[in-house]
């Protein structure tokens, strides 16, 4: 789950909370801040505490996220006491979870207790562990619910390019900008790309950078993730 600085807004609090879509799509790009799809159309402002519960927070900048149709309709109304639950925009959700082939997800083993309590609540908010192959059929996802499928997609497709310029050390550096900064962010999946490539410093930094409004105080200058300054991650 990508960590991401939002910014301060150009105003704390808007008229209309749709109207600050333009805003979010600036500071951290088309892509859901839950599953990291890439939002092609129609991307929706995400309250992370939900409106109907906190109707004061509806406008507030502090309280708004993007999220595709399926993560915001999952989380739904679900009451989210955020002392308790991991966030994009406050930890460094990236350390939290880790990807693995066929789309499957899990909690980093380099977690305190209370740390995978926090990773825990997130990933279950927006039901992000839910697998095709998941043994409880409440794990699966819905016939609409593709979120797993699509990782395991760009999971093929990273593994593709790292197969291209590892039997390739000699190709040009054009080839690697268009991977980091071209195919990458259209194929979304941030820590996909990320994971994939974790042996190689040079294009883990260029990830960083390609997508927009990623945190760069999470990651050391090797493109490492380390603990978010003043997060709890």
């Amino acid at each position: 789950m990508r960590p991401v600085d939002k910014d301060p807004s150009p105003q704390d609090e808007y008229l209309h909370y749709p109207d600050a879509l333009d805003d979010l799509t600036e500071r951290i790009g088309y892509f859901c801040s839950y599953c990291e799809q890439p939002i092609k159309h129609a991307p929706e402002v995400e309250h992370m505490q939900p409106k109907s519960l906190a109707p004061e927070l509806e406008r507030s900048w502090e309280n708004l996220l993007l999220s595709c149709k399926n993560c915001n309709s999952t989380k739904g109304n679900e009451p989210v006491n955020l002392d308790q639950v991991a966030m994009p925009d406050r930890d460094n959700t990236f350390r939290g979870l880790v990807f693995l082939d066929g789309g499957r997800i899990g909690i980093s083993r380099d977690l305190t207790d209370a740390q995978r309590e926090l990773m825990e609540r997130v990933v279950r908010l927006v039901r992000l562990h839910r697998h095709p192959d998941a043994v409880n059929r409440k794990d699966r996802p819905t016939p609409r619910d593709k979120r797993a499928d699509w990782r395991s997609d760009a999971w093929d497709k990273a593994h593709y390019y790292l197969k291209l310029i590892e039997e390739r050390p000699d190709m040009d550096p054009p080839i690697r900008s268009d991977i980091a900064e071209k195919i990458a962010p259209d194929t979304g999946f941030f820590s996909v790309w990320m994971t994939v490539f974790h042996d190689h410093p040079d294009m883990l930094k260029r990830f960083i950078q390609a997508f927009p409004g990623t945190d760069t105080n999470c990651f050391d200058d090797e493109g490492r993730a380390v603990s978010r300054p003043g997060g709890r991650l």
